[in-house]
């Protein structure tokens, strides 16, 4: 069962915590946002990313090379997409737009001048990110996509609220309408999986910590089984 990810740690745990994991994705693009990915590419010299983590360091240069746009349309399988990393940042580097990430300015990137990038708080059927995701779209192989709409949790597993609930809950009406634009610019190829409500709490013995998107094992479980699922269909065409 081939696929790669376009998302964050929260669809990648589904292929490597709890009882039956999926595969690994073929690719995983992570740390980056819709409108970074249909950017001019920035230039960087990755002899600049001083940072010991290898993943660290080479989603800072996927991000920056664009490596989403370039890879995407040669893919011949499906692609997984979630939203969650869209929460980083945007900065304009005078080259093209990236993701000012907390790898980002571990690195040292955040004090090279970049300037910051008005979010698109509105999320207008013509505003930045709904343009962004057509853009986007067309990058897309011609392969099923599934789309994780992954959501932030307000609580965690003894139902107690957490500290910043209330940013989770503003994020949360923005990813459900950015989700809504994603599949509506990705069209009939796009399918949707959503986690019971649930299932949407934050862990706190997550091995990653306590964060409103690091759930407990029987998320990923569930999560497993419904792109297993999704996934089904187009390998059994393969």
């Amino acid at each position: 069962m081939k696929y790669s990810l376009i998302g964050s740690c929260v669809t990648r745990d589904a292929g490597d915590l709890g009882a039956h994991p999926l595969p690994r994705p073929e690719y995983y693009f992570s740390r980056t946002r819709i409108q970074s990915i249909v950017s001019d590419p920035t230039p960087l010299d990755p002899a600049t990313v001083k940072l010991d983590s290898e993943f660290q360091r080479r989603v800072i240069i996927q991000d920056h090379d664009k490596s989403v746009a370039r890879i995407a349309p040669t893919l011949d399988h499906p692609v997984v997409i979630d939203l969650i990393d869209e929460r980083a940042p945007l900065v304009d580097t005078g080259h093209g737009l990236v993701a000012a990430t907390l790898h980002f300015n571990q690195a040292g990137l955040g004090e090279r001048g970049d300037a910051p990038v008005a979010e698109d708080r509105e999320l207008a059927d013509d505003g930045p990110f709904a343009e962004a995701a057509r853009r986007f779209a067309a990058l897309l192989p011609d392969q099923p996509v599934v789309v994780h709409r992954a959501m932030w949790a307000t609580e965690d597993t003894s139902g107690a609220p957490l500290s910043n609930h209330e940013l989770a809950a503003r994020s949360n009406t923005w990813l459900d309408r950015a989700y809504d634009l994603l599949e509506a610019a990705v069209g009939p190829r796009a399918t949707s999986v959503t986690l019971p409500p649930e299932l949407v709490v934050a862990d706190p013995g997550h091995r990653w910590g306590l964060a409103p998107f690091h759930f407990p094992d029987r998320y990923y479980d569930e999560l497993a089984d419904r792109l297993r699922a999704a996934l089904a269909p187009a390998s059994a065409r393969r």
